[in-house]
């Protein structure tokens, strides 16, 4: 049987005796009221290990990592050193073999300029002085009066604004400290070192899914560069760490925290060697799993490569969504200009064929005889989590080339509840050579078709698409009429 103990919980038999009689003897021993705490042992990151960081969307992420610490027979003050200053400490979970948690607290008011200005309010305080002639430096004695709008300082009869980098403090920095720790004061069954795990939620982390697609001239075939933007304001460093990406969303009580625009303002940009995914899923979310460490530094941005697949076959069509209408109403629509997509298939067979996370797709395309300077952007489109053999589909702008007009052809009510409605479409394409366009129609109930230019397929039972083959510089028509009888 494990001896493993959770903290919130004590084992039955024996060892629930003996953690009892453990308690009850530290508290005969416990110092009376007033007197020094037991001194502190700081634990760092020098024995982390099994650092698993799991991020979610929502500026939540759940940090799970074990600790080696030597405890001593008794009671065991630890100072938990680098966790997360965005910890919430209610989350917090200590757990241990031989261990009993007694109390806990974190502890993120650090040693900051701002901090040391609130507490030295109304006290003495050294303004440094430096003699412009030779540089030396002496200090002149006052009293903060105001931290409101930076610094003011009484000096001499006279109040005087001075740069926070320009005080000294005689104010003590109890009770601050330099960085956040999760205090914990724990009961051990024996001396030694043993693992202690914790686990927490916290803001601060956050991931985005982007790609980056590369059309070639042809526009028959293109690369695609998936990566994952990752970013770390959560105030400490996670080394070598497992990371785990979960898509969807959980429940959280009350609104997200916004992540502050100042906590943008100095990123540092880095790009890791390309891991392989993996993806499962979870409830209802799916988890997306690195197979390598990552290392995500404070105030980090970086970037991971997710997958590369080259000469991808796609298929390009364009599309009007907007210009079949079988309800009646507008006599004429148009000109107006054709949708750009771009279709590929996430299989394996075609050179890709994994799970795609939700996120940004940005297409660039070949221009001229190619290279860097000739390649130029041509849109962008969101696409949802995409499992391996579903195909995607990216809308990315609208041709100039191509466009649409429909004209009301006729309209005649045969009842109260039916009618006759029919459009002469034309597309008219100007570029030099030949393109095959959608015309997307969406019926209304109870519709039948009488009579049509050109053959349908239809998709669902109210939608319907029509292919039409335009050359160069020429045009092409849809003629159709439909019978629609209300219910």
């Amino acid at each position: 049987m494990s001896n493993r103990l959770p903290m919130t919980a004590v084992s039955l038999g024996r060892r629930r005796l003996g953690l009892f009689a453990l308690a009850l003897t530290a508290l005969i021993a416990a110092p009376p009221l007033g007197a020094a705490e037991p001194a502190e042992t700081p634990v760092g990151l020098e024995g982390q290990s099994g650092l698993t960081v799991t991020i979610y969307n929502r500026d939540l992420a759940l940090i799970s990592e074990r600790r080696r610490v030597d405890f001593a027979a008794g009671e065991n003050r630890l100072a938990l050193q680098d966790v997360s200053a965005r910890l919430r400490p209610e989350t917090v979970r200590l757990d241990g073999e031989g261990l009993q948690l007694v109390e806990q607290s974190f502890q993120a008011d650090l040693v900051v300029p701002s901090r040391l200005m609130e507490r030295a309010l109304g006290k003495t305080v050294w303004v440094r002085r430096v003699n412009p002639a030779d540089r030396s430096i002496r200090y002149e004695e006052g009293r903060l009066v105001s931290v409101a709008e930076g610094p003011l300082v009484l000096l001499g009869g006279r109040l005087e604004s001075v740069a926070p980098g320009d005080l000294a403090f005689e104010t003590a920095t109890e009770g601050l400290r330099d960085r956040p720790t999760l205090i914990a004061t724990l009961l051990s069954e024996s001396a030694g070192a043993r693992d202690l795990g914790l686990r927490y939620l916290t803001g601060g982390l956050s991931w985005q899914a982007d790609y980056v697609a590369e059309l070639n001239a042809a526009e028959d075939r293109l690369d695609l560069t998936g990566l994952v933007t990752l970013g770390n304001h959560s105030g400490t460093v996670y080394r070598d760490a497992r990371l785990r990406l979960v898509a969807g969303e959980v429940n959280q009580e009350g609104p997200a925290p916004v992540m502050a625009r100042a906590q943008m303002d100095s990123q540092e940009m880095a790009m890791a060697a390309p891991p392989q995914m993996s993806e499962q899923p979870i409830g209802d979310q799916h988890l997306y799993e690195l197979d390598r460490p990552v290392t995500l530094g404070r105030r980090e941005t970086k970037q991971v490569t997710l997958l590369a697949a080259a000469s991808l076959p796609v298929i390009k069509e364009y599309r009007f969504e907007d210009l079949v209408s079988a309800y009646g109403g507008a006599e004429e629509i148009g000109p107006i200009k054709a949708a750009v997509i771009l279709e590929f298939a996430n299989e394996e067979a075609e050179g890709l064929g994994v799970p795609l996370p939700r996120g940004i797709v940005r297409v660039y395309q070949e221009a001229g005889d190619g290279g860097a300077a000739a390649v130029v952007f041509v849109g962008e489109d969101g696409i949802d989590h995409t499992p391996k053999g579903e195909r995607v589909r990216l809308t990315t702008g609208r041709a100039f080339d191509v466009t649409g007009k429909a004209r009301r052809t006729v309209f005649e009510r045969i009842s109260n509840k039916t009618y006759d409605t029919g459009q002469s479409i034309e597309i008219k394409n100007a570029k030099d050579r030949a393109v095959s366009v959608k015309l997307i129609g969406h019926m209304p109930r109870g519709w039948r078709m009488l009579e049509e230019s050109q053959p349908h397929e239809q998709e669902t039972a109210s939608r319907l698409v029509w292919t039409l083959e335009v050359p160069a510089g020429g045009s092409a028509t849809l003629d159709y009429k439909v019978r629609v009888t209300q219910p």
